[in-house]
């Protein structure tokens, strides 16, 4: 396979690599500029506002950088192609409901039977970070963030993992390893791993839980996005599977459900 190739158009990979470089250059950035720009902010904003500007700078740096990335490269073909908003003539979004229902009950069934099979052993899970911060949550913070959380992240996410990573790693492998490389990735980006290797023993349940649910729910977006040649779809199950999420959580933190 050619390294410069896009098996996805047929032509040169120069606008996916180059998003994909922008990505990581402006990650890398934020990483090494966020905490100065926090420690600034702090003072005019309150902690939970001061979280949803980190979450929105990070999802803006995203956008950022494939906007970029598509304005200045490949001049001669669509912009809604290269942001990911052309689908492929024989894809129908008709279909997609079924695929949206089998995801979420193989997703959220797989994630329950791993509680309750770490329960059974003796290694029940702790509470998830982000339940315990949706629990500090006053109603109407909780309603910005669920915005966030069921518009901004799953469109963000679709164009950084689905449409740029996946589309560079299948510049060096198949359609098959590539898949399972960035479903993994996906599902690892969702832990907090520092936090996992700070804590003696190694807390395994607390991996175990969030990324095999995860890694199957990306796989499932994998799949559409590769059959469409869009994330439309995949932005559309992924958006309904965090607005479950988000009931879910409204039902456990205000009324219980699940505790």
């Amino acid at each position: 396979m050619r390294l410069n190739y896009d098996t996805f158009t047929g032509r040169r990979s120069a606008f996916v690599c180059t998003a994909f470089g922008l990505i990581l250059l402006t990650w890398a950035a934020y990483a090494v500029f966020g905490a100065q720009l926090t420690k600034s902010l702090s003072p005019h904003l309150g902690k939970n506002m001061l979280v949803a500007v980190q979450m929105l700078i990070q999802d803006g740096l995203v956008v950022l950088s494939v906007l970029i990335a598509a304005l200045c490269l490949e001049p001669k073909h669509p912009l809604k192609e290269k942001l990911g908003l052309s689908m492929a003539p024989e894809y129908s979004l008709r279909f997609l409901f079924p695929v949206f229902v089998l995801a979420v009950l193989v997703t959220l069934g797989v994630q329950t039977g791993l509680s309750y099979l770490l329960k059974w052993l003796g290694r029940e899970p702790k509470e998830q970070a982000v339940v315990e911060f949706f629990r500090t949550l006053k109603p109407l913070a909780f309603f910005g963030f669920s915005l966030i959380t069921v518009i901004a992240a799953p469109i963000t996410e679709e164009l950084a993992f689905r449409h740029i990573f996946y589309r560079f790693v299948r510049i060096f492998l198949y359609k098959k390893e590539a898949a399972v490389l960035v479903s993994l990735v996906f599902a690892l980006f969702h832990v907090s791993l520092d936090a996992l290797f700070h804590t003696k023993p190694f807390p395994w349940e607390q991996l175990v839980v969030p990324v095999i649910p995860l890694f199957i729910l990306a796989l499932f977006l994998q799949r559409q996005y590769e059959k469409s040649k869009s994330i439309i779809p995949s932005v559309l199950i992924h958006a309904g599977f965090n607005l479950i999420s988000v009931f879910l959580l409204i039902l456990e933190v205000y009324y219980g459900v699940g505790e």
